[in-house]
């Protein structure tokens, strides 16, 4: 893999199945299991992108574009962390709100450390007394689905992040630590909603808006709802467990703008006065954001 000799992993006589494939793919009784796969627990979101796309990756001629290596990088779990260095660009409107700032030459630091690595004990996160900031990403559309569990049981992975969420949280390492959590995948969430409830997670099971039927996309409106209702869930967690306040932000992963928003929102939160919070409804940041209340 590291030559570039990608015939070592995936020989060239594998990649004359397209047409088999293509053969399978429009077959009758796959196309209506695949129709169906909303009940198939095992099978992630995720799939759906590369099942659609099964014979065009599996001609001669196939070069992953950017869409693909990104959906790809989310199909595996890695053991390891990596890290990265970065810094922020300069906007024209960050000069002039309320006398800010922004130096161009600061540099920031990402660990990325991926959940499989954590394991029961966390021994990961004893390295970790000197950062700043610690970002956790939940997946909107994971609340039915399931994984199994390093016991071989099978369990939502919504209420699985909810478990390892409170397991980071408590953390001794990680006490007096700022939380952002990321919930990623908005995008997807109003059509995940329109196919399956959100109280299919136990942990929503009492999810029940109350829509005004004034409103002219009542969708839309639900699905908006649903993200403040599981904001509010996680951040009355958190504070049940360390009595402090959790930052919120909505993302979609797949637009650059979004995650580079988030990222900013993260900075200021490193640069607030704890004691006045007096700048977190400024315009600054357009990243959907939930507010230190934990009222729903």
């Amino acid at each position: 893999m590291v030559s570039g000799n990608l015939e070592v992993i995936f020989p060239a006589a594998t990649r004359e199945y397209a047409p088999f494939i293509q053969k399978l793919w429009n077959d009758a009784a796959f196309q209506a299991t695949y129709n169906r796969r909303h009940e198939l627990q095992m099978l992630p979101r995720i799939a759906t992108y590369f099942l659609e796309r099964a014979v065009e990756i599996s001609r001669t001629d196939y070069e992953p574009s950017d869409m693909d290596i990104l959906y790809a990088e989310g199909t595996q779990s890695s053991n390891g962390l990596s890290s990265m260095e970065f810094s922020f660009p300069t906007r024209e409107r960050e000069s002039f709100i309320d006398g800010y700032q922004h130096d161009p030459l600061a540099r920031y630091q990402l660990i990325r450390l991926h959940p499989s690595s954590l394991g029961a004990s966390c021994k990961w996160v004893g390295m970790f007394e000197d950062i700043n900031m610690v970002l956790f990403c939940v997946s909107l559309t994971d609340y039915d689905e399931f994984w199994l569990d390093s016991n071989g049981v099978l369990i939502n992975k919504m209420v699985a992040s909810k478990q390892l969420f409170e397991t980071i949280v408590s953390h001794p390492t990680l006490e007096q630590k700022d939380f952002l959590l990321i919930l990623n995948k908005a995008d997807l969430l109003l059509e995940k909603m329109e196919e399956v409830p959100l109280t299919r997670c136990e942990w929503f099971h009492d999810f029940n808006p109350v829509i005004s039927h004034h409103n002219n996309n009542l969708t839309a409106s639900v699905a908006q709802r649903a993200f403040h209702y599981i904001a509010v869930k996680f951040k009355r967690l958190f504070d049940s467990l360390t009595h402090s306040k959790l930052y919120v932000c909505m993302v979609t992963g797949l637009e650059p703008d979004s995650v580079d928003e988030a990222f900013r929102y993260a900075r200021e939160i490193l640069k607030w006065d704890h004691n006045d919070n007096s700048f977190i409804n400024n315009e600054f940041s357009t990243t959907t954001v939930i507010e230190a209340s934990t009222t729903s």
